[in-house]
């Protein structure tokens, strides 16, 4: 006889469908790393679109598509480790990018010691090509067009590129409010405003540039250059309105203010990366410009002289840094450094001012950064020294000073990040500051520069927590605050009947803070994006200008995709922000809002933006400065803050297949300039 089968003593129990989600998003010690979706690459025109799109929660990118952290830092970005620019991101085909890296002060030699650093990890493919078509037209805009082009064969890469801009622009310009107050020989002060209406503006651009850069990549040597040059030619900016006094000395007198420029540029960009073997390498970032920039202004009012200038500018500068980096494995890497800068400028003017100027700024300094890793924990630490030698005709000042970097991030599992930094550096006046020449630019008021100016102190700190539980939520909390000492600052003093502005040095202190949180979330099974930003900006601004501002903002942002459709809305809170370290100037901008349409696949992406489409006016920002005997309101005017429609259009269209996709061809820029501002 069968044995009898014997019943299960075990219930039976049905399970419920289990799935099984990969992460898109991670944070580490070293480094946090986000996945794009096929949805937001399709959807994204340029790098700052698709990074808009990730809500990536440690970077806020501008209306204007500039990057950087939430404290306002700067953040620079690489294309597979080599740097790129604007239009690189413009360039790049989206649905290539594998996914984006957010360092802090990175180990990795090739980020050549960046402090914040986006990097985009590419498709690499055997042989072939693509061309990307981009360009976009607006409302008073005539447009732009670019074309940029590729050739890939094994390990060469071979990019061209040309750019043309025109614009012609209507409604540019300010208006001022200007309050004398000049002291008089019985001892008393004649206080009087100067108000200059603006009743309308032109202005025209033509901007063509080359560039050519030539790319080697092998295992363990990554050689680029890139030649450039560029042709920035402003045959007309120019703006006629009325000037009226307070008390009246007068009616209306209408004034006329003309102005063209011209600069030719020429530089080169060099990345040479080495690698020795599994623990050496040596990194070379070499870099020279030279610009010719021509300028000439003419203001005039009723039954009041001329006012003629002309500045003609020759200037050279060069920039190179040396890396050495070593690896000890598993207790860190180290990497020692020679940076130097040199910048020379040789300037003449004529009209008001008749002179001649010659100034050289050189900048050498050894340093060291150890970063260690230690799987929950990294940590950074850099100390250096930089010697600066500064001349300005017969004028020759030396200096020497330290810089420190310290920056250490914890992140116990992949949900939570929490990092704190510091810094100390010295920064080095620049040579259109220098000027002794006396530019007089209307009846009341006339500038000069400083030949005695020395480097300033700059202290910064910041500490920020990021929390990512899922794909579908992220936050991060942040605060952080930058001290100038010994600043150099802008100083308006009563000579004879106006004002002369000159550049004073020490000025007073100068101290800034920011602290909010940002937050993002989809719903819908992701179709549905939310993302918002709330932070408050404090500043306290010494003598000469003597205020302390408090100002609370927000950005907040909606997109819902369905199948090869997005439609977004963005909106800017007013905001109030210093206009920099070395003005006394606080600026008030208006709120902005856009809603925009989109339709792309892979090789399509069509773009229809309605901006600001409620406001019929085109005032954009305002600054307002207050010093002891000159104060100055200025309303500023631009054809972005009235209402307008754009529509953007790409191309993509590749032959053959990729052997790698790196940065691409862009317009390159020349040595600043000397003529004084």
């Amino acid at each position: 006889m069968a044995h009898p089968e014997t019943a299960d003593s075990i219930p039976v129990q049905e399970l419920d469908e289990i799935t099984v989600e990969a992460r898109n998003q991670n944070l580490g010690a070293e480094v946090s790393t986000y996945i794009p979706t096929t949805k937001q690459r399709n959807a994204s025109q340029t790098a700052s679109d698709l990074l808009r799109h990730m809500a990536i929660p440690q970077i806020m990118i501008s209306a204007d598509g500039a990057i950087c952290d939430l404290s306002g830092k700067n953040v620079d970005v690489f294309i597979d480790h080599l740097p790129a620019s604007q239009d690189d991101m413009k360039a790049m085909r989206m649905q290539d990018v594998k996914k984006v890296e957010y360092y802090d002060f990175p180990s990795d030699p090739r980020f050549q010691g960046k402090a914040h650093v986006v990097n985009f990890v590419m498709q690499k493919y055997e042989y072939g090509g693509y061309i990307k078509a981009y360009g976009w037209e607006n409302t008073g805009n005539a447009g732009q067009a670019s074309l940029y082009s590729k050739l890939q064969y094994k390990r060469m890469t071979f990019d061209l590129a040309t750019g043309y801009f025109y614009l012609n622009q209507r409604h540019s310009g300010a208006d001022s409010y200007e309050v004398f107050r000049l002291p008089q020989a019985d001892g008393t002060t004649e206080v009087f405003e100067r108000n200059s209406i603006q009743s309308n503006g032109r202005q025209r651009q033509n901007l063509y540039w080359p560039t050519f850069k030539a790319l080697y990549s092998s295992d363990k040597i990554t050689i680029q250059n890139t030649l450039g040059a560029s042709f920035d030619h402003t045959p007309a900016n120019s703006s006629a309105g009325y000037v009226e006094y307070i008390p009246a000395v007068s009616g209306r007198i209408d004034y006329n203010q003309n102005s063209s420029s011209r600069v030719n540029s020429l530089s080169y960009n060099g990345y040479w990366h080495f690698i020795l073997n599994d623990k050496n390498s040596i990194t070379f970032s070499p870099r020279y410009a030279y610009s010719h920039t021509n300028t000439n202004s003419l203001y005039s009012e009723a039954d009041a002289a001329e006012f003629y200038n002309a500045a003609r500018d020759n200037s050279h500068q060069f920039n190179g840094t040396l890396t050495y980096s070593h690896t000890f494995g598993k207790w860190g890497t180290l990497n020692t450094m020679l940076q130097s800068a040199i910048t020379s400028n040789r300037t003449s003017y004529s009209g008001t001012a008749t002179t001649s100027d010659n100034a050289r700024t050189c900048r050498i300094g050894p340093g060291v950064r150890y970063s260690l890793s230690k799987e929950k924990f990294y940590g950074l630490a850099g100390f250096g020294y930089q010697w600066d030698r500064q001349e300005y005709i017969d004028y020759k000042d030396d200096t020497a000073a330290p810089w420190i970097d310290l920056s250490l991030q914890y992140s116990p599992n992949y949900l939570h990040s929490l990092r704190g930094e510091f810094h100390y550096s010295t920064w080095t006046p620049s040579s259109n500051l220098r000027s002794s020449a006396v530019i007089q630019s209307n009846p009341l008021m006339s500038y000069t520069g400083n030949p005695g100016l020395v480097s300033f102190d700059s202290y910064d700190a910041g500490v920020n927590y990021t929390y990512i539980p899922n794909n579908n939520f992220n936050i991060t909390a942040y605060a952080s605050t930058w001290i100038v000492d010994n600043r150099y600052v802008y100083d308006y003093v009563p000579v004879g009947n106006g004002i002369l502005r000159t550049i004073k040095q020490p000025g007073g202190g100068y101290s800034q803070w920011r602290y909010g949180v940002y937050a993002s979330w989809r719903l819908l099974d992701r179709r549905l994006q939310l993302s918002g930003q709330l932070w408050c900006t404090s500043v306290h601004n010494g003598a000469p200008y003597n205020f302390d501002k408090t100002q609370l903002s927000c950005v907040l942002q909606a997109t819902y995709y369905l199948d090869n459709w997005n439609f977004s809305g963005l909106y800017f809170s007013p905001q109030g922000y210093p206009d920099g370290c070395m003005v006394g100037t606080w600026m008030y901008r208006k709120s902005s809002y856009n809603l925009s349409v989109a339709w792309y696949n892979s090789s399509w992406n069509l773009q229809l933006q309605l901006s600001n489409f409620a406001r019929w006016n085109w005032k954009s920002e305002k600054g307002v400065m207050h010093s002891p005997f000159y104060d100055k309101t200025e309303q500023f005017y631009s054809i972005n803050d009235h209402a307008l429609a754009r529509l953007s259009v790409t191309y993509t269209f590749g032959f053959g297949k990729k052997i790698r996709q790196e940065d691409e061809a862009s317009q390159q820029h020349g040595a600043g300039s000397g003529i004084l501002k």
